[in-house]
């Protein structure tokens, strides 16, 4: 875990007469780097300018993380930092933390990027600087990378239909969908392999962690009318489908008089 330190300060200039005060001073705010293809987690403390950390234990204050494009200036990802301070330790006084999940990466190039933190009063939602050193600077630098890890998996194979409780026949069980991974632009597609089938397919998602028959809605895939029909069909047809959830799972079943099958559906997410 990357532990990041940010700074409480009020904007005074002190005026001395002799002597150097400097001794505490943060040099430099060390770059953060972040993987594509993977979560990040990344701790930040809080500290005066003695380096001391600070009580932010106050329901009425947050802190927002702020991630900023340096072509455009715009921000591309904006998350509330979680306060892991009690109060009560030097270990986690003035601590918060934040996830960057593969999902929040995704649509992002591999480049140098700003951030920002702010601190948030709740009861007003006004808005306070707080500075990546002692200089008074208030940006760092993030460097997201690519090529560390892969950002492409192999599709899941779902071949076992064996639940009767779905809206039709034959039912798969819950498959989870990952919704951290791909955010509100999560995009699913499916390979149905069928050989002679005449019938229906519902794709179905909850957000449930543990589902019952009655937690699943149905999904729409491609703009279709829900069910997906097919008639006599042997081969691979592909759909799409958009959507954050946490499970997903397929029902299908045959027209009257048709013996054909759904032989597996390969899953993408």
């Amino acid at each position: 875990m990357q532990t990041v330190s940010r700074y409480l300060l009020n904007n005074v200039v002190n005026v001395y007469q002799n002597g150097y005060h400097g001794r505490n001073s943060k040099v430099y705010d060390r770059q953060i780097k972040l993987y594509k293809g993977v979560s990040n987690p990344l701790t930040f403390t809080f500290k005066n300018e003695d380096q001391k950390a600070q009580d932010i234990t106050s329901n009425s204050v947050a802190f927002e993380f702020n991630l900023i494009d340096r072509e455009t200036k715009r921000s591309v990802l904006v998350r509330t930092l979680t306060k892991l301070d009690d109060g009560s330790t030097f270990s986690t006084k003035g601590t918060t933390s934040i996830t960057i999940t593969e999902g929040d990466l995704l649509g992002l190039d591999a480049k140098f990027y700003n951030y920002a933190i702010r601190q948030v009063n709740l009861n007003d939602n006004s808005r306070t600087v707080t500075f990546s050193d002692t200089a008074y600077n208030a940006s760092g630098t993030v460097e997201i990378l690519d090529g560390a890890y892969p950002t492409v998996v192999d599709s899941e194979i779902i071949s076992s239909f064996t639940s009767s409780t779905g809206p039709l026949t034959k039912t798969s069980s819950a498959i989870e969908a990952y919704p951290g991974n791909n955010n509100n632009k999560a995009l699913h597609t499916i390979a149905v392999y069928t050989t002679g089938f005449s019938g229906s397919l519902r794709i179905q998602g909850t957000m449930d962690l543990n589902p019952t028959d009655s937690s699943y809605f149905t999904i729409t895939a491609d703009g279709q009318s829900s069910p997906l029909t097919f008639s006599n069909s042997t081969g691979v047809t592909y759909y799409n489908f958009i959507g954050v959830y946490q499970n997903i799972r397929f029902s299908w079943g045959n027209d009257s008089g048709n013996t054909g099958t759904i032989d597996k559906i390969l899953y993408r997410h």
